[in-house]
């Protein structure tokens, strides 16, 4: 009868322990078998000192501005400091509704002494789409590089993207490795947060990226740092207004247009961007990413009929991982807390939800041990000496589920908008709104 007790037990508190290694364990093991096995190596970031075809192509850089002058001159200055021949980098800021001294900061940039040019354009729309369309149109050189205000380059980040492109004439676009500014200068909480978001981006970009690439199933070009052959830009509809995703719709499009060609990562082309300010920022920009990402596959049909084993960019898988097997967490939110009010023991639940935790620290130990297999100078030290975020990382991706779940709900229920409200101010704002709305009928009988 004892054998029968703890074989049901073990099939129950089984099955919740298997969710998590089958919905995110999978990939993160496959990952390090696969890295193991020899598959993906280190790749150093080293210049690239000869041209691979005998002569460098011209590049134009892309930046869209707006509100940017706390950042735009640092963004400027990485690209005067880079190891790619500077007379045949066209630099191009594009304002797009700035209120602030943007201008005055670009002015400053431009009296600095550059061998390449350097101009300022603007436009009426506002929007990211509409300044990168609008750079599109003007740039010159051959490459088009896509690059955020907000984000400095490491000194070989050019040179080892364009040698990339010229290295590989099947590569039409490639998205650069992002990663979290190390002198960000944080304290206490809001260290831990920006440690977390630093071995989160890591792994992101130089390991899952990667494999995508060599699936060919890259699903975003990401837009703080991307770079594309410039004829092929002219051969798409350039970057869409209608979703808060234009760098997925970008990818997608290009997929689409071009099956026989590759859309890349190049893991040795890197740019440093700045950590996430607040929770309350954090909120917005996973919310706007998540958004994005389903109104682009909303967007194309046909290649959201590919299947889960179709070879090649089947953007239905990594919807499948983010939205119907991420459901489970809902349910382990609400239903493991509400075992206890059906006859279970809370500390038997309690354990289960340790028994839970732990073996989501298991899997982030494997994701953390592929990245420091895959690391390389400048970003080992730090990524070594964060091995602590460790058992803090279930934590954190844990929240970060909630809030790209909350990115769902506002594709059913909000319209589309660049900028989203975090729920704090958003309930104050709705709390003050129903304040006026109800003080009015008294102010107009008084009047």
């Amino acid at each position: 009868m004892a054998a029968e007790h703890w074989y049901s037990a073990l099939g129950f508190w089984g099955v919740w322990l298997f969710v998590p290694i089958l919905v995110d364990g999978f990939q993160s093991f496959r990952y390090l078998v696969a890295t193991i096995a020899g598959r993906a190596k280190r790749l150093p970031i080293r210049p690239v000192t000869k041209a691979p075809q005998g002569k460098w192509p011209r590049v134009s850089i892309l930046i869209p501005v707006y509100n940017s002058e706390a950042i735009l001159g640092a963004c400027i200055d990485s690209i005067r400091a880079q190891s790619y021949p500077l007379e045949l980098i066209e630099i191009l800021a594009i304002d797009n509704g700035s209120r602030d001294s943007s201008f005055k900061v670009f002015c400053e940039e431009q009296q600095e002494a550059f061998p390449g040019s350097i101009h300022w354009l603007s436009t009426f729309h506002q929007g990211k789409p509409w300044a990168l369309n609008v750079g599109i149109h003007y740039a010159q050189g051959e490459y088009v590089v896509n690059l955020d205000s907000d984000v400095v380059l490491h000194e070989d980040a050019i040179v080892n993207m364009v040698a990339a492109f010229e290295n590989d004439q099947d590569l039409i676009a490639a998205t650069g490795a992002v990663e979290i500014r190390p002198e960000s200068g944080s304290s206490g909480f809001m260290k831990v947060i920006h440690e977390c978001e630093f071995q989160e981006y890591y792994f992101g970009f130089n390991v899952g990226r990667r494999f995508e690439s060599r699936a060919r199933s890259l699903f975003t070009l990401a837009g703080a740092f991307s770079a594309f052959r410039r004829d092929v830009l002219l051969n798409t509809y350039l970057y869409d207004t209608s979703t808060v995703g234009e760098d997925t719709f970008m990818t997608f499009e290009l997929q689409e247009l071009f099956p026989d060609k590759h859309v890349s990562v190049v893991t040795a082309s890197v740019c440093y961007t700045d950590p996430i300010p607040s929770l309350r920022a954090l909120y917005a920009q996973r919310v706007r990413w998540q958004r994005g990402e389903i109104e682009v596959i909303a967007a194309h049909p046909k290649l959201a009929t590919r299947g889960l084993f179709y070879r090649g960019f089947a953007p239905v898988r990594t919807l499948l991982v983010d939205h119907t097997l991420a459901f489970p967490r809902v349910s382990w939110t609400f239903l493991m807390p509400a075992l206890v009010f059906f006859g279970y023991d809370v500390s038997t639940v309690l354990l289960a939800g340790v028994a839970l935790y732990a073996a989501y620290v298991f899997i982030e130990a494997a994701t953390w041990t592929t990245s420091a297999l895959l690391v390389v100078p400048p970003s080992s030290r730090r990524l070594w000496h964060g091995w602590w975020t460790i058992p803090l990382m279930p934590a954190y991706r844990y929240g970060v589920f909630w809030l790209r779940f909350a990115g769902v709900l506002t594709v059913l229920t909000e319209a589309h908008q660049w900028r989203t409200a975090d729920p704090v101010a958003a309930s104050r704002d709705e709390f003050l709104r129903l304040v006026h709305s109800r003080k009015e009928p008294g102010e107009a009988k008084a009047a």
